[in-house]
């Protein structure tokens, strides 16, 4: 519980730093990479899908007060994609950059295509102009970005063992 409550604070630090300081300086053409799904990895890869899915629905509430005609859609997409991605964290190969990076892009597809696709149903909008121009530029740079973050995470100790 203690290792459970620590590596939640470390990373809901990470996510606010990464997301208020460092994805304005980072952004390339709008494009940024997303830190609360950075550290939603960290946290399913270390701790499991319920840890997940509760970190990613506390993450997702959190972010939801700036969207409160939405609320409740970035918590639930954050959620499935906490769940999605710890349990399958015992058929990864750790230490692996190509690997690490392709589950983390592919976990910020699925969360934005998601998000993009119920946000498009609940409120008339486009899909296919923001997965090209936004979702895969920032899967791809989330990608890139989490990679040197999960090895960070490893030597602290926040990834722990696979069970």
């Amino acid at each position: 519980m203690i290792r459970f409550i620590r590596t939640t604070l470390i990373l809901g630090l990470f996510a606010l730093f990464g997301e208020v300081f460092l994805r304005p300086m980072m952004s390339i053409g709008g494009v940024g990479p997303d830190f609360t799904l950075i550290a939603l990895a960290v946290l399913a890869l270390g701790e499991g899908a319920f840890a997940a899915t509760i970190g990613g629905f506390v993450m997702g509430l959190l972010l939801d007060t700036s969207v409160p005609s939405l609320l409740g859609l970035h918590a639930l997409c954050k959620s499935l994609t906490g769940f999605g991605i710890g349990s399958f964290r015992s058929r990864l190969v750790y230490g692996l950059p190509l690997v690490e990076g392709s589950v983390i892009a592919g976990m910020v597809l699925f969360h934005d295509t998601l998000y993009t696709a119920l946000q498009g149903w609940l409120s008339t909008g486009p899909f296919f102009q923001p997965f090209f121009l936004e979702i895969l530029p920032t899967a791809v740079y989330t990608g890139l970005v989490g990679v040197p973050v999960l090895r960070v995470a490893g030597f602290l100790d926040l990834l722990g063992s696979k069970e």
